[in-house]
């Protein structure tokens, strides 16, 4: 089974080619403003898939074809791994603790000093991970594979039903979400996953909670839905670009990216387009400890937006 080639069909390949100016004539392209985006760029052409950065002087990426890259509050520099896998997801529980997962069943783990292979049990592709405690964690990804990770290791938890999960993320122990393609929702409460009602049929790539009555999710065709507590509901989108991920601060502004470079903000209720660096697609946004906006995609580039350029 042709695994990789069916992720990027669902994440990248499509929302770079279905978004094109001839497939969606009213897609959204990347505001142009004088904003002031810092760029780094990568050693190679390699896209980044995710990126983690606690502090301004530290971070991770995660990306094509094995990438890991280190950030030391100067540039970015490559970091050997233990695998040429397509790295679709990173976390880190702790400074000196964590964890990548990608194509084929990957999961490579970080122990402060160098990154080595986690044995998972199975060969689909590994979409996200969550870490709730530094050794708890779960893992979803094609086929509706389900992992969960003690002392012990990575296990395989039952899904509700088949379907390509692509992101997951806790409030609690027994309080977890996951999405994926054509609108699927689960929800986890301490000892099931069970499917939740949607009010999407479109694929979802991104899922965020400020807190557990508070989540969002985004997906194709600028989807935007909003959870506050009892059911999802759709939110609107000022844009039809696909968007990949999302991201709030702890301030509550939200960002999410996605294809041809678009970028929305979320701030006073509503979304709205913001300044874009590229106008190639983006796949991953998060902010530092200082609200700095960090995001990445396509073309072998990092790019920061430091608070202070933010206007309020």
């Amino acid at each position: 089974m042709k695994r990789c080639a069916q992720f990027l069909t669902l994440f990248v390949c499509l929302s770079i080619a279905a978004c094109s100016g001839a497939d969606r004539a009213k897609e959204a392209e990347p505001v142009k403003a004088p904003i002031a985006w810092k760029s780094f760029s990568l050693p190679d052409y390699r896209s980044i898939f995710q990126l983690r950065v606690p502090t301004p002087a530290s971070g991770w990426a995660a990306g094509e074809r094995g990438a890991i890259l280190a950030y030391d509050g100067k540039s970015w520099r490559p970091v050997a791994g233990p695998t040429a896998e397509q790295l679709f997801s990173m976390c880190f529980p702790a400074a000196d603790r964590g964890f990548a997962a990608g194509s084929r069943g990957t999961i490579i783990s970080y122990d402060g000093g160098r990154w080595t292979q986690e044995a998972t049990g199975v060969e689909w592709d590994i979409m996200d991970l969550f870490f709730y405690k530094r050794e708890q964690a779960w893992a979803v990804g094609e086929n509706s594979v389900i992992l969960r990770r003690d002392a012990a290791g990575w296990s395989v938890v039952s899904a509700p039903r088949a379907g390509y999960l692509t992101r997951v993320f806790f409030c609690a122990p027994d309080d977890g979400w996951a999405v994926g393609n054509n609108g699927l929702i689960f929800h986890y409460d301490g000892n099931s996953w069970q499917e939740a009602p949607s009010p999407t049929g479109e694929n979802l790539y991104g899922l965020y909670f400020a807190s557990a009555r508070d989540g969002w999710a985004v997906g194709a065709a600028g989807t935007i839905l909003r959870y506050q507590g009892k059911a999802w509901d759709r939110y609107k989108s000022p844009v039809e670009n696909h968007l990949l991920a999302l991201h709030f601060d702890p301030q509550g502004r939200g960002w999410a990216v996605g294809a041809s470079g678009v970028v929305i903000t979320y701030k006073n209720g509503a979304w709205s387009e913001f300044p874009s660096p590229s106008k190639k697609a983006l796949y991953t946004v998060t902010t530092d400890d200082k609200n700095n906006v960090w995001v990445a995609g396509k073309g072998g580039k990092i790019f920061q937006l430091p608070r202070d350029a933010i206007p309020e």
